[in-house]
């Protein structure tokens, strides 16, 4: 019976509805880049995954050559111009402004932390004080997911979560590996308000979205007038869930932006950002350190191509830079389960990025399909839930009468095994998680996400378990209370000296 909840190991290793498509003509076309087939791509990717909504914008040159918008956005169709949440790749946004300030001197990158927050502290006292503006840029500062469990209100503020820290735990010596860590990019845009005196939303407008003319984004989304409805996915279905908002985490993963925007702020970095900083500066942000990571960028193949991804619970985005070939392109999604950044958002990214680059894209047939990896969990839960309701009419049938008569380790191992298999087999998966996910994984904050980003497995998991823990209790109570005793045979009783004599 259990045994079918092992299947949700199998998804941690790789780790619906029709969709009316709604487009706009593209601003120009070049003869370079193959439309038609980047349309056709991306069709049968939406139509592959059941993927509400997408927006791409395609630069070359110095142009934007393709803008459309594929599906919809909730209660209207997509456009380019339809807000998104852009999740991580709002780090390269925080570590550019971060770059202006140390131009101007507000700023010295190799400067410890506490040069601009006196009080930053993390819970090794000596890492506190080594831990510096750079460390935090590259992801090198010694801190990681799997050192920092503490759950946060989504209201909290940016101070309060920095402080927060103090009880963070360093997983590496300072400098020394790369381990990608969200709130190092919170310290970073609350060090920009500190130096700055004014608020994080406000210093990026000015700084980056008013010089770029981008005019839909905003490090405030409560002032979004055009946001798409987010979707995570249940059983292979899209389902439409409001996106959550971490208002100490804006600089790190929730500024709202459009395809477009997004177009006018790859085009300026693909550019060397001239205007917004300094060519010096420029190669200090696209210059790898550690896993060749940058300022807020990927950089690979030798600086052939800056990227970086973002993946909220309810949206993903892509940006892919390619300066010696003088182009670029932005995918924005409004699907966000945690399967769907690995399997159709990887995917629809790999298609994308083959027509843009000029070679053949893989068939819409390689890789699985997020519609049939979600009917099959949707599968094993209608048999769990069978396998577990049978399993308690066994309890509350024969089970009583067919232990009494076993001995009584027996009776201890009946009770045990309700508790230590599903203990099991959540420990076999959590460890699975774990190796996948390295220094990212912590389990407390895993089990909260889950709830938005990954409900189907929620769901699996939760019918794998809490039955069987339920039925331990149960048994256990009998166990106690004396129900599983031996009960004494009629010949016993009428022999018992309470009762009648026979004449």
């Amino acid at each position: 019976m259990k045994r079918l909840l092992s299947l949700l190991v199998c998804y941690f290793w790789i780790t619906t509805v029709q969709t009316t498509y709604a487009r706009t003509e593209p601003l120009s076309l070049t003869p370079n880049i193959n439309t038609a087939l980047l349309d056709q791509v991306v069709l049968a990717q939406m139509e592959k995954h059941a993927l509400p909504g997408i927006s791409l914008a395609v630069i070359e040159g110095d142009q934007i050559v393709y803008l459309k918008g594929y599906g919809t956005a909730g209660d209207h169709p997509m456009t380019p111009q339809t807000q998104m949440f852009i999740g991580s790749q709002s780090k390269s946004v925080t570590a550019l402004v971060i770059a202006q300030l140390a131009e101007e001197g507000l700023i010295d990158l190799n400067k410890p932390v506490q040069t601009y927050i006196p009080w930053f502290r993390v819970a090794d006292d000596k890492a506190s004080e080594q831990i510096s503006i750079n460390h935090l840029l590259h992801h090198t500062s010694g801190l990681s997911g799997s050192g920092f469990d503490l759950i946060l209100p989504a209201n909290t503020t940016p101070e309060a979560a920095v402080r927060a820290l103090a009880q963070a735990e360093v997983t590496a010596p300072v400098g020394t590996a790369f381990q990608y860590f969200n709130e190092g990019y919170d310290v970073l845009s609350f060090v920009i308000e500190t130096v700055t005196g004014e608020q994080y939303a406000d210093v990026v407008q000015d700084r980056v979205f008013d010089p770029l003319g981008m005019d839909l984004t905003t490090a405030d989304p409560a002032t979004a007038t055009d946001l798409s409805s987010g979707y995570t996915r249940l059983f292979g279905f899209p389902v439409p869930i409001e996106q959550p908002v971490r208002d100490y985490e804006i600089g790190a993963g929730y500024i709202v932006s459009t395809a477009e925007d997004m177009a006018r702020y790859a085009l300026a970095i693909k550019d060397g950002a001239v205007g917004l900083v300094s060519p010096q500066m420029y190669q200090t942000i696209i210059t790898p350190g550690l896993a060749d990571y940058g300022m807020g960028w990927h950089i690979v193949d030798g600086g052939r191509k800056i990227f970086h991804g973002g993946a909220n619970e309810t949206f993903a985005s892509h940006v892919n830079i390619y300066p010696k070939i003088d182009r670029a392109y932005v995918l924005l999604i409004n699907e966000g389960s945690q399967i769907d950044h690995f399997i159709s958002s990887a995917q629809l990214n790999q298609a994308v990025e083959a027509v843009v680059l000029g070679s053949t894209p893989p068939p819409v047939s390689a890789g699985a399909s997020m519609r049939w990896i979600g009917g099959g969990i949707g599968l094993v839960v209608l048999t769990l839930s069978a396998v577990q309701i049978r399993s308690f009419k066994v309890l509350f049938g024969k089970w009583v009468e067919e232990t009494r008569a076993k001995s009584n380790a027996k009776k201890v191992w009946e009770v045990a095994f309700s508790f230590l298999l599903p203990t099991a087999i959540l420990m076999v998966a959590f460890s699975q998680v774990s190796a996948f996910y390295g220094n990212r994984f912590n389990l407390l904050p895993s089990l909260v996400y889950m709830r938005l980003g990954l409900p189907d497995i929620f769901i699996l998991m939760l019918l794998g378990s809490v039955p069987d823990y339920l039925q331990g209790m149960i048994k256990l109570n009998w166990v106690l209370t004396g129900k599983l005793k031996p009960q004494a045979s009629d010949e016993e009783t009428s022999n018992d000296p309470g009762g009648l004599a026979p004449i």
